[in-house]
C-alpha cells in the first residue's frame, strides 16, 4: 500500500514538473510569437507597433502594446490622434490553467491563449468608449495560439446604445463578431468580420447669426461584413482577395439636408500571380442601387493593374515601408524610386478603368486602357515632361444616353449659374436659370459634334480615341499633339483643329 501511495505522489510529482515545466517552455515560445507579431505588424507603413512592458510569469504573461497610426500631414485624425493601446494576457499551454473561469478561454491543449482588451487610458477615444460601454471591456480578442505559431482569433464587441450623449442624439450598435484565421509565419488569413446594424443621430446645431436651426446629421448602416482570404505566395507577397460589403447605407447631411441611399453596396480587391514572373491587381466597386436627391441608378467601377514585375513590388512595398519609417530623414528616397519605375515600366504594365450606370435618364459605359513602357534614358528629376514616354498606347470608349448627357450637363450649368448669381448678390429665377442652362448646354454639344470630338448615334453620344506612335486620334480624326517647331499644342491654340476636314468628319444622323 505504501509503495502505491509512493508510486501515486512520484507519477503526481512528475507530472507536475511536466506541467510546470512546459507552461515555462511555453511561456518562452509565447513571447517569440508574441515578437514575431509585431515584426510581421512592423512591415505596414502605415502602423507602428511598439511594446509597452512585457511581464512573463510561469504559468502567464501580461503586455501592454502601443499602436501608432501614421496619418496624413494636416489632417483632422492627426490632430485627433487615433493611436491606442492593447492589453494581453497570455495564458501559457499546454493547458491554459491559469485562464480557469476566465469568460471565452477554451481549457483545450494549445500553445498558448491571448486574452487582448483596449487599454481604456491609452487615448481620448479609448477612454470615451469605456466610459460608454461601462463596465464591460469595448473589444475583447481571444487568440488561441497553436504549437507551431498559428492563431484562431474570436473578435467580439458587445451591442451598445446612446442617448443624448456628448455630440450624439442616438446611438443604436448592434455590436460586433469576428473570426481569423492565421497561419504560421502569417502565410496565410482568411476570417470575416459582420456587423448587423448601426444606426446614428447627430444632436441639432443651434441658430446662430439670424440662421435657422440644422438638423443633426443621420446615419444608418445595415448588414456590414468583411472577409479576407489571402496566402503568401512567390515574392513574399500576400496573394488572394479581400472584400467589404454593406447591406443598407442611407445617411442625411447636416447642412444640405440631402439624403443618400445605397443598396448592395460592394469594394474588393484582388491579387493574383500572372505567369513566374508578373502579377496582377483588380479592385471592383459596385452598387445594384444608388439614390441622391431625386437621382437614383446602380452602377459599377473596376481598376486593374496587370503585367506588373512581382519582385518589383515587394522592392517598392519595401521602398515604401522605409520611407514610412523616416519621412524627413532620406532625401536620396526619390532617387532610389526612379530605377524601381522604371524597371516597373520595363514589363509593360496595363491599367485599365472600367465604368458602368443605369440611371433613370439613360445608361453610361466607358472603358480607358492605357499601357506603358520605359521612358528612356530622360532623368524625370531634370526633365519631367520625358515621363509622357512612359505611355506607349492607349485607347477610350465612351458611350451615354443622349437624355442623361444633357440632363446632367443642363444640371451642372444650372448650378453654377445660380451659385455665382448669388455670390454677387444677384436674385435669379429658377426656371430662366433651367432654360439658359439648357440653351448653353445645347450650343456646347453641337460645338463638340461639329468638330467631331464627339458623335450622336441614334439616342447615344459616343466618343472613341486611340493613342499610339506618339499620335493621338479622336473618331478617326488626327489631334495635333505638338506643333511644327516642337511646341505644344496648347501654346499653339490657333492651330488646334476646331472642326475636321469634309473627307474625315462623320456623318451625323438627323
Amino acid at each position: 500500500m505504501n509503495k502505491l501511495v509512493g508510486g501515486v505522489v512520484v507519477v503526481v510529482v512528475v507530472a507536475a514538473a511536466g506541467v510546470t515545466g512546459a507552461a515555462y517552455w511555453s511561456g518562452m515560445q509565447a513571447q517569440r510569437w508574441y515578437e514575431e507579431a509585431l515584426a510581421e505588424g512592423a512591415k505596414n507603413p502605415n502602423v507602428k507597433f511598439s511594446t509597452v512592458s512585457y511581464q512573463r510569469g510561469l504559468f502567464s504573461s501580461q503586455s501592454v502594446t502601443r499602436i501608432q497610426l501614421t496619418m496624413p500631414e494636416n489632417s483632422d485624425a492627426k490632430e485627433a490622434d487615433p493611436s491606442f493601446s492593447i492589453r494581453q494576457e497570455i495564458y501559457h499551454g499546454p493547458l491554459p490553467l491559469a485562464g480557469w473561469g476566465v469568460p471565452g478561454i477554451p481549457m483545450q491543449v494549445t500553445g498558448a491563449v491571448v486574452r487582448a482588451v483596449l487599454e481604456p487610458d491609452s487615448s481620448a477615444w479609448t477612454r470615451e468608449l469605456a466610459k460608454a460601454y461601462g463596465n464591460q471591456p469595448p473589444i475583447v480578442a481571444i487568440s488561441r495560439i497553436a504549437f507551431d505559431g498559428a492563431s484562431d482569433t474570436h473578435i467580439a464587441m458587445p451591442p451598445l446604445t446612446l442617448t443624448n450623449t456628448g455630440e450624439v442624439q442616438s446611438l443604436k450598435f448592434s455590436g460586433l463578431q469576428g473570426q481569423f484565421q492565421v497561419a504560421a509565419k502569417a502565410a496565410a488569413v482568411q476570417g470575416n468580420l459582420t456587423v448587423a446594424s448601426l444606426e446614428a443621430v447627430g444632436k441639432p446645431t443651434s441658430a446662430a447669426d439670424g440662421q435657422p436651426a440644422t438638423g443633426g446629421g443621420q446615419i444608418s448602416l445595415r448588414d456590414l461584413s468583411l472577409t479576407v482570404n489571402q496566402r503568401k505566395g512567390a515574392f513574399d507577397l500576400l496573394f488572394g482577395d479581400s472584400s467589404f460589403k454593406i447591406g443598407d447605407l442611407s445617411a442625411k447631411d447636416e447642412t444640405s439636408g440631402a439624403p443618400i441611399a445605397i443598396n448592395n453596396l460592394s469594394i474588393s480587391g484582388s491579387l493574383t500571380p500572372q505567369g513566374a514572373q508578373q502579377i496582377a491587381a483588380e479592385a471592383l466597386i459596385k452598387a445594384s442601387k444608388v439614390t441622391v436627391d431625386q437621382q437614383s441608378g446602380e452602377g459599377s467601377l473596376k481598376l486593374v493593374l496587370r503585367n506588373l514585375d512581382g519582385a518589383t513590388v515587394a522592392k517598392l512595398q519595401q521602398w515604401q515601408q522605409k520611407v514610412a519609417s523616416n519621412p524627413n530623414e532620406d532625401p536620396q528616397a526619390l532617387g532610389e524610386l526612379m530605377p524601381l519605375i522604371k524597371a516597373l515600366l520595363a514589363g509593360k504594365p496595363e491599367f485599365l478603368i472600367d465604368s458602368q450606370a443605369k440611371l433613370a435618364q439613360g445608361n453610361w459605359q466607358g472603358q480607358l486602357t492605357l499601357n506603358f513602357q520605359d521612358f528612356g534614358e530622360i532623368n524625370p528629376l531634370l526633365d519631367p515632361s520625358g515621363l509622357l514616354n512612359a505611355l506607349e498606347k492607349g485607347a477610350a470608349d465612351v458611350a451615354a444616353s443622349r437624355t442623361l448627357v444633357e440632363a446632367l450637363l443642363t444640371n451642372t450649368a444650372k448650378e453654377t449659374a445660380l451659385a455665382q448669381a448669388k455670390a454677387q448678390g444677384e436674385t435669379v429665377d429658377d426656371q430662366a436659370a433651367q432654360t439658359q442652362a439648357a440653351q448653353q448646354v445645347t450650343e456646347q454639344l453641337q460645338g463638340l459634334t461639329a468638330a467631331g470630338f464627339i458623335v450622336l448615334e441614334g439616342d447615344q453620344y459616343k466618343s472613341s480615341a486611340r493613342f499610339a506612335g506618339g499620335k493621338l486620334t479622336v473618331n478617326g480624326q488626327e489631334i495635333p499633339l505638338t506643333s511644327a517647331d516642337g511646341m505644344d499644342s496648347g501654346a499653339m491654340g490657333e492651330e488646334m483643329p476646331t472642326e475636321p476636314d469634309a473627307a474625315e468628319k462623320p456623318a451625323q444622323p438627323q
